[in-house]
């Protein structure tokens, strides 16, 4: 029996998770849910925290019947008790997004389900390509409720595992993924106590992401390098302040907090840390939310937790081939050296006001990406009164990040855009 939300739960309720709003529960009673969650998939969750004396991470490790199950792996960042409840549900969310649920996907054809008026990525190429019938699962637009299928390389990499291939055969899918898979990764997918907290998460996983993307286009594919906005950190509030101190001191570098925020007008950062000569900047933290101070703290904290695992922890799997080394921009763009190229501009930082409640801020972040001309489907993974795990695509946001894994990629229409704009920028100016 898992205890009551009262008598067993171990974290403070004015941890981080809850300040921004973003968070129906506090982190005592996320803890309680997370714990009743895994006990009812049978499951049973080990914590520890990253190093041990000093923890800037807790890592979770799911396990049925004494034995790790393959995927459910999660590492939480922040203050220790909002640490330990973002690890479970990170696990939570990792076990359950890698399971493909067969028995959901429906096959269509490449043409019917690839046409978009944004130009994504990956939706271009399937309308490029053959019109053989594809997998995908059954969104709903988060806006007015639609219903659209969508295919699952847009961001369940496990879909395309050769092991599946029997099963995908079966289903009729008989596509040939060889150009489109290179973009396809695990975006968008969030897990919360409510589908309403997993649907912020996962819209401001996206935001952030493709606010990445629009950086690197910046600094490294547009013809003269945008200025890269750098906070000075004597701007910091106090909190923040010290949670930047703190990382400059494991890290033993610089750390830049860079502003991505993009015409979304969604506050983003980039707490980027120089690396080596021709070895990639890896120890990084990225964020988004309508909170600039949550999403500052995100990168901070997420580049802490980077970095304790990477000291830490042993490789839990093999690194993703690198395909940029003939492609001298793009490898460019792979090594993301931000404070390489081009100049710096020093701005302060400005907090934002936020919604107090996750309705607020998922209504919030809708209607800004709806005015950009962008709509966000959600499919529901698993859905209880503890866990909610569930995966958004917005399709046309950039997936360009995915070169910093060393990916063979391009931007889609709206990094040409945005490269576009940054050249008749520094035209004009």
């Amino acid at each position: 029996m898992c205890p009551s939300p009262t008598t067993g739960a171990t974290a403070t309720a004015s941890g981080v998770g809850t300040r921004s709003g973003e968070r129906a529960v506090d982190l005592d009673l996320a803890w309680w849910h997370g714990r009743r969650a895994v006990a009812e998939l049978g499951l049973t969750a080990r914590l520890r925290p990253v190093p041990p004396g000093e923890p800037g991470a807790w890592v979770c490790a799911l396990h049925r019947d004494g034995r790790p199950t393959p995927e459910g792996v999660g590492a939480g960042k922040g203050v220790d008790a909002a640490a330990r409840v973002g690890a479970l549900f990170e696990a939570l969310e990792h076990h359950l997004g890698s399971e493909v649920a067969l028995d959901r996907v429906r096959v269509a054809r490449a043409h019917e389900v690839a046409e978009d008026p944004t130009g994504d990525a990956v939706l271009a190429l399937l309308a490029a390509g053959p019109d053989r019938p594809l997998g995908c699962l059954p969104y709903r637009d988060l806006l007015d409720g639609s219903r659209r299928d969508l295919p699952l390389v847009l961001s369940t990499p496990d879909y395309l595992r050769p092991g599946l291939a029997a099963a995908r055969e079966a289903l009729g899918d008989t596509y040939d993924y060889s150009a489109a898979r290179r973009y396809c990764f695990n975006s968008g997918w969030a897990a919360g106590v409510t589908a309403t907290d997993a649907a912020v998460h996962a819209v401001n996983e996206i935001v952030e992401r493709d606010a990445m993307s629009l950086l690197l286009v910046e600094r490294f594919l547009a013809p003269v390098p945008a200025p890269l906005r750098v906070v000075r950190p004597e701007t910091l509030p106090t909190d923040l302040a010290d949670l930047h101190r703190r990382a400059r001191e494991l890290v033993r570098r610089p750390v830049h907090l860079v502003d991505m925020t993009t015409d979304l007008g969604v506050p983003a950062y980039w707490a980027h840390v120089p690396a080596d000569q021709g070895v990639p900047a890896r120890v990084r933290g990225c964020g988004a939310s309508l909170s600039a101070r949550r999403a500052a703290e995100r990168a901070l904290t997420e580049l802490i937790q980077i970095h304790g695992v990477a000291t830490h922890e042993p490789e839990p799997r093999p690194a993703r081939r690198l395909r940029t080394t003939a492609h001298t921009v793009l490898h460019r763009c792979h090594l993301a050296d931000l404070t390489g190229p081009g100049d710096v501009r020093e701005v302060a930082f400005a907090d934002t006001d936020a919604p107090a409640t996750p309705q607020g801020h998922l209504d919030a972040l809708l209607d800004r990406l709806d005015r950009a001309g962008h709509r966000a489907w959600a499919w529901p993974r698993h859905v209880t009164d503890h866990l909610a795990v569930l995966n958004v695509c917005v399709p046309g946001l950039e997936r360009f990040v995915l070169v910093t894994d060393g990916a063979l990629v391009l931007p889609g229409r709206r990094g040409h855009a945005h490269r576009a704009a940054c050249r008749a920028a520094r035209a004009g100016g």
